[in-house]
């Protein structure tokens, strides 16, 4: 049985793995977890030895943009912005 986590433990959490991966935490909460993995992480049902697995793949990848469908790279993204 999963233990259910509180909002402030994920977040806690995904803080750790973002400063152990020197990533941006509000980057992985919105390019890379969508609302299915948020809930699954309250669920307790995300260890966060997967979570680590995940932002390292997605961050070889490119921190592309997963939790809303697009798997163009974040570099590329701002290099071909619109906005200056």
């Amino acid at each position: 049985m999963s233990t259910k986590l509180s909002d402030k433990a994920c977040k806690a959490i995904i803080i750790l793995v973002a400063k152990k991966l020197n990533v941006e935490a509000r980057l992985i909460t919105t390019r890379l977890m969508s609302e299915d993995d948020k809930n699954d992480m309250r669920a307790g049902l995300l260890p966060t030895d997967a979570l680590e697995c995940h932002v390292r793949v997605w961050v070889a990848a490119g921190m592309p943009d997963y939790a809303h469908g697009k798997t163009v790279a974040l570099r590329y993204e701002q290099e071909n912005s619109p906005v200056s």
